[in-house]
């Protein structure tokens, strides 16, 4: 039973079309994107969720193109059926993650990605994530590769506070460090430490591309398995196009620009990996490349 055949004599056929049938299921809570023209019929959708999934605590409204907010990472979500609250618990590849998505963001569209950067890291590695919520990649890749250090960031004093409480739930004190304040002032502190940054903030990274390879530890042998006195950067930005054009061009050349204009010709940047991690409007998508410094 999917929610089309539910609303099957509910609603519209042509309110039908216009439905995004997909949706997110977080711990007990379902977020759902509700174009403009349907707002009015949110109740009647949400019944029809919750007689998909029964169990399901609270199901939330977001509007169709809804941007999170450039300081917290909030969205504009309003309770349409449940209970008030959105707080819940979310599990993902055996960890466990605590999260008030009124105060902070999480997505499970990116467990793929997570997983992804996971089983990249090697023995022994010094990791930063700039930008790290509630810690779902640090506390993953913490998890999987256990003689790592992560300095996971964040400048939400709400998602600071979960991330804490998630790295107890997930016992990896001492692996992951959790840390509140603003990634360029806190990456300062950390200069020349890290084999690896995470940067998975696609609209605003770019801004701290100089910070994150000053925190590379370039001119030292790398972890156990690594290739010695290089970096690697996990660049998130949003590219604009078709699925079959190049995406990644403009982000790259973007990236090399702002990485020489602040190094100069001193550093070699080589790209690793590319994918499409999720589309997020019209041709609108967030990609991220991976970047070996060298």
């Amino acid at each position: 039973m999917n929610l089309k055949e539910v609303l099957n004599g509910v609603l519209a056929e042509n309110s039908q079309t216009k439905l995004i049938k997909s949706y997110d299921i977080i711990g007990d809570t379902i977020i759902i994107r509700i174009p403009p023209e349907l707002y009015s019929k949110r109740e009647i959708i949400a019944e029809a969720l919750h007689k998909i999934y029964p169990r399901v605590r609270t199901i939330a409204a977001v509007p169709l193109y809804a941007h999170t907010g450039e300081r917290y990472r909030t969205r504009d979500l309003e309770v349409i059926w449940g209970n008030e609250s959105l707080e819940t618990t979310y599990r993902e590849s055996g960890c466990i993650f605590k999260v008030d998505l009124k105060h902070m963001f999480l997505s499970p569209r990116l467990a793929y990605e997570r997983m992804r950067i996971a089983k990249k890291v090697y023995l022994g590695e010094t990791i930063i994530n700039m930008f790290s919520g509630v810690g779902c990649f640090s506390i993953l890749i913490a998890k999987m590769q256990p003689q790592t250090k992560i300095y996971s960031i964040d400048l939400n004093p709400y998602a600071y506070e979960y991330m804490k409480e998630n790295v107890a739930l997930n016992k990896v004190e001492g692996r992951v460090i959790p840390i509140l304040g603003d990634a360029s002032e806190e990456v300062g502190k950390l200069e020349g430490v890290a084999d690896r940054v995470l940067m998975p903030l696609p609209e605003q990274a770019h801004a701290f591309l100089p910070s994150a390879v000053r925190a590379l530890r370039l001119d030292k042998e790398g972890a156990e398995g690594g290739t010695g006195a290089q970096g690697v950067i996990h660049y998130y930005d949003v590219s604009t196009g078709r699925k079959d054009d190049d995406l990644f061009t403009i982000p790259f050349e973007r990236a090399q620009n702002i990485i020489a204009s602040a190094f100069g010709n001193s550093l070699r940047i080589e790209l690793e990996e590319k994918r499409i991690v999720r589309s997020v409007a019209p041709r609108k998508y967030h990609v991220v490349l991976d970047l070996c410094v060298v």
